[in-house]
């Protein structure tokens, strides 16, 4: 792999990236996850953009935003080709580095789905509560003060 890592603004965003950025969404939470949701949607406009190119084609994805108080990140997802080979995490601590650098104070909350839940552990998330059913997906809240996230 030779990757390139981007952090953006979405109006710092190309059109090209923005469209790539859709259709690895598209292709993850519709096609593979079979997910329905409105997406795009407005949290696209206020988010960070985090994602990677090998060459020209767009490998991880993950938006960063702040809602209701709290800061969160979804929209994790990596290229199908690339599951397997470390990617996820790479991404995940890109993330994790900028939620330490720039939210520094703040309260990060998720809704991971609960299939992920042992992967997001290792950041230094922790469950809130228990599972439930958001957009026909099983998911849990996990929570953790940005100070204490880890690289993993």
């Amino acid at each position: 792999m030779n990757l390139k890592w981007f952090v953006k603004k979405f109006n710092g965003l190309t059109t090209i990236q923005l469209h790539d950025i859709y259709q690895l969404r598209a292709k993850t939470f519709v096609q593979e996850q079979a997910r329905s949701y409105q997406d795009p949607d407005d949290t696209d406009l206020e988010a960070r953009h985090v994602f990677a190119y090998d060459g020209d084609q767009l490998v991880a994805y993950a938006r960063i935003y702040e809602h209701d108080g709290l800061v969160t990140f979804g929209r994790i997802t990596t290229d199908s080709s690339y599951r397997g080979t470390g990617l996820g995490k790479m991404l995940m601590n890109h993330v994790m580095a900028i939620l330490k650098v720039h939210y520094a104070t703040a309260t990060i909350e998720i809704d991971a789905q609960t299939q992920v839940q042992k992967f997001y552990e290792k950041f230094g998330l922790t469950t809130q509560g228990e599972p439930f059913t958001d957009l026909g997906a099983e998911v849990i809240k996990m929570q953790a003060p940005a100070r204490a996230l880890v690289l993993a």
